[in-house]
């Protein structure tokens, strides 16, 4: 009984060593899958150490979403996503309007509206 066992149980082995395909690859990685890749995770982490911002995180709660909410959805974002987010935050200015900016926009502004209200009413 033991022998039979034996015997059926090594038969099915070679049976299905020849029947059943293998499935192995090996391929190169091409240099431009790479950069790519590592492109792709920088992009990523310069958006999560953007969300990371005291100024950001307040800015989110404000709108009512929670930072952890937050980072879990730049976690689900695609690679394009990612690089399209990134690349918004490369283009931002490095510092904000300061106070007298304000006042001169606004100064001109009133100015501007003066002079279409002149011309448009006659006053």
């Amino acid at each position: 009984m033991k022998a039979f066992f034996c015997r059926l149980i090594s038969q099915l082995l070679v049976v299905s060593l020849i029947l059943l395909p293998f499935s192995t690859q090996a391929a190169l990685i091409g240099t431009g899958d790479v950069i790519a890749s590592a492109q792709g995770q920088a992009d990523r982490d310069k958006v999560r150490d953007f969300m990371a911002r005291a100024e950001v995180q307040e800015q989110l709660q404000s709108f009512g979403l929670n930072p952890d909410t937050a980072k879990d959805r730049v976690d689900a974002l695609t690679d394009q996503e990612v690089q399209h987010l990134a690349g918004k935050i490369d283009s931002l200015p490095a510092g904000a309007i300061g106070g007298w900016e304000v006042v001169a926009l606004t100064a001109l502004l009133v100015v501007v509206i003066y002079i279409v209200l002149k011309y448009v009413y006659g006053k």
